[in-house]
């Protein structure tokens, strides 16, 4: 799920070690978690209405609410599923819209084994970026934009 990015660096907040024990985290990661006005990397467009169905749908509610919308070190090409060995990060709250058509989030940095490689690599400076991990259909604009269907997307990290 994450992944190094020119565009859309999150922001590294580093916890003391009270903190840290009090949190039960080893830090925050905060910033763009997605972008409604411009394509991804991979040229397909994410609409506000997919990213609107998608914090709207109960499962993602649930999983905010209880601490499970988990995220690994990378973005897995061959899978949807998390695997609980490879998680790094949590969402901690329903991302806020800002008015720039970008979504924005703050991550819990875990204490798990990819969770202390994600920290050492924030420690010493990397560039941090995140990926959505979700699956769907895609259609062709009038402008040839490849766009997932809002109500094909199957958000799941």
């Amino acid at each position: 799920m994450l992944e190094s990015l020119k565009d859309n660096v999150l922001e590294y907040q580093r916890l003391s070690t009270e903190e840290q024990q009090k949190r039960g985290i080893l830090g925050r990661l905060k910033g763009v978690i997605a972008d409604f006005k411009n394509p991804t990397r991979n040229g397909r467009f994410y609409s506000e209405e997919l990213w609107d169905k998608a914090f709207e749908d109960p499962i993602i509610k649930e999983k905010l609410a209880t601490k499970t919308f988990l995220g690994e070190l990378n973005h897995p090409a061959d899978r949807l599923e998390t695997e609980p060995e490879k998680v790094a990060i949590c969402l901690a709250e329903t991302p806020k819209k800002g008015k720039d058509g970008k979504l924005y989030g703050i991550f819990d940095i875990l204490d798990t084994p990819c969770g202390k490689i994600l920290k050492t690599l924030c420690d010493y400076g990397c560039s941090i970026g995140v990926s959505s991990r979700a699956g769907g259909e895609t259609d062709r604009d009038f402008e040839g934009r490849e766009s997932v269907i809002p109500e094909t997307f199957d958000l799941q990290g």
